[in-house]
């Protein structure tokens, strides 16, 4: 297992969501959004969890929150380019 999970992330991502003939710019615009994306999740984790060792009703219920959220968003994707009703 990398150590890198974001880049093993990215790489995943580009492969399989990324037109193989995408000029260098938008390759290098998605990434540059992949990983925002990501700086920001973790941002929104590390000052909203409580602190402590043992996650709270409250922490729980955050990343609960959290999944609904992506949950939602790739499901509308799922809709928009497959026209899946579920994700």
């Amino acid at each position: 297992m990398t150590d890198k999970l974001i880049a093993a992330g990215w790489e995943s991502y580009l492969r399989n969501v990324v037109p193989a003939d995408a000029p260098p710019i938008q390759v290098k615009e998605t990434r540059q959004a992949f990983y925002a994306g990501a700086a920001i999740l973790f941002e929104v984790l590390m000052k909203a969890l409580d602190p402590g060792d043992e996650p709270t009703d409250r922490d729980l219920q955050r990343m609960a929150d959290l999944q609904k959220e992506l949950d939602e968003y790739g499901q509308s994707l799922d809709r928009e380019l497959f026209g899946k009703q579920e994700h």
